[in-house]
């Protein structure tokens, strides 16, 4: 149906096939109204002919076409047009001069140091492209132009998804490549940036190994592989940085996989610049993490504990009565019947000032303990005298404190008990 020479839309001629695939034909064109060359994306019959899905492919055209970046190719123009009586959806793009990387893995799988720079490349495009809310879908070596300088340029967004635009699914059709297809494709979940992460993964696979990590003879037997198989060991000659790179890609959920494009990017450049550095296993950071939150926990529960656990320190351990009995007496104290008390009690004398200080410095031999006061126990006298109850109401001059600790009294006061008193 198609060929060289064939004109699409009176201004792109067909100049040679560059590749195919399942969802179409990619051709060396010439624009005749700019004198150009440019690559175009014929796009199958079978889809061509859907309203529904022209009008969404035309939205993902205007949406890859607001995409600037050295490492995605431009989108020129798009157009709709009949060759022999058939509809045919094209979509006109950047003619990159070099090689596809299929191509280039024909002739054997790329070095550590290679792979690892032709995925930061490419995830630096993705990362661009899921920017604008688009998902590639179709990353594998066929769709990956290799400059002359050697870089990488992300080409054929002819079946890529965009938020905007809604799923490109077409009955019958999965729209990607089953040895570079994600699990989830298979199982009609959302489409995600995942995906082409897991893509760039199978890719970087192959690069390493010059082979797919899944194979088969059907399509369904690829796609059950990669719902369910392992992945196959990398040769022990891949380095650890690379290795923990393509293995994190490939990991079945997409919530174990590299979180963006940009994150894997990064993860590239680093395993180029140190290959041989194992990586922290993402296990062990996450059990250290918890392990110090509960440590933190356990420190925290055991000062509070402490705290409220130790005892009160009481700040008297009995009750001074306001007044003197004549039964507390020291063993030192002579007999009461030794005491001579006067009959009548001393006459009142004039107030006299109180000196600045209201309680009396107590004297090193008298010194009373506020906390623990130790109290002797003496025999009780068998003959005592009633000590008045009542304190006296005009104070009189200031006595030396007691040598006695046992005897106590109102605060700033000093109680009498032996003769000769004033």
């Amino acid at each position: 149906m198609l060929g060289a020479g064939t004109a699409l839309n009176d201004r792109y001629v067909l100049a040679g096939r560059l590749g195919g695939g399942g969802m179409g034909e990619v051709w060396r064109a010439d624009d005749t109204v700019l004198g150009r060359a440019v690559a175009v994306k014929v796009l199958m019959p079978a889809l061509s002919e859907s309203p529904t899905f022209t009008q969404r492919f035309q939205n993902e055209a205007r949406a890859m076409a607001t995409l600037r970046h050295p490492g995605v190719v431009d989108v020129y123009d798009y157009g709709i047009c009949e060759v022999e009586g058939r509809q045919v959806s094209f979509l006109v793009m950047e003619y990159i001069q070099g090689e596809s990387l299929d191509r280039v893995l024909r002739r054997g799988p790329l070095g550590p140091a290679a792979t690892m720079r032709l995925v930061a490349e490419v995830g630096d495009a993705l990362a661009a492209a899921h920017a604008q809310g688009i998902v590639h879908r179709d990353v594998k070596p066929a769709n990956l132009m290799v400059r002359p300088d050697g870089s990488v340029v992300l080409t054929d967004f002819g079946i890529a998804h965009s938020v905007s635009a809604g799923h490109l699914t077409a009955t019958g059709t999965m729209l990607c490549s089953a040895g570079y297809c994600a699990p989830e494709m298979a199982t009609a979940s959302d489409v995600t940036p995942a995906v082409d992460v897991y893509a760039l993964g199978v890719v970087a696979y192959e690069c390493l190994t010059g082979q797919l990590p899944f194979q088969g003879d059907t399509p369904v037997q690829i796609i059950f592989k990669h719902l369910n198989s392992p992945v196959p060991r990398l040769p022990d000659d891949v380095p650890a940085g690379p290795r923990h790179v393509v293995s994190r890609a490939l990991e079945k959920t997409p919530d174990r996989r590299w979180p963006t494009a940009t994150v894997m990017a990064e993860a590239a450049r680093k395993a180029l610049a140190a290959p041989n550095s194992p990586p922290t296993p993402r296990r062990n950071r996450t059990a250290r993490a918890v392990l110090t939150m509960a440590a933190a926990v356990v420190v925290s529960a055991a000062v509070a504990g402490s705290v409220w656990l130790r005892p009160a320190q009481p700040t008297t351990t009995e009750e001074v009565p306001p007044t003197v009995d004549a039964t507390v007496a020291t063993a030192s104290s002579p007999p009461p019947s030794s005491v001579t008390r006067p009959s009548t009690p001393p006459p009142r004398r004039a107030p006299t000032p109180k000196p600045a200080h209201s309680t009396p410095v107590p004297s090193p031999s008298a010194t009373v303990s506020t906390t623990r006061p130790t109290r002797t126990p003496t025999p009780t006298p068998t003959t005592s005298e009633p000590e008045p109850t009542e304190e006296p109401t005009t104070a009189g001059p200031e006595e030396p404190p007691s040598s006695d600790p046992t005897v106590s009294g109102p605060p700033g006061e000093i109680q009498c008990i032996r003769s000769p008193c004033p």
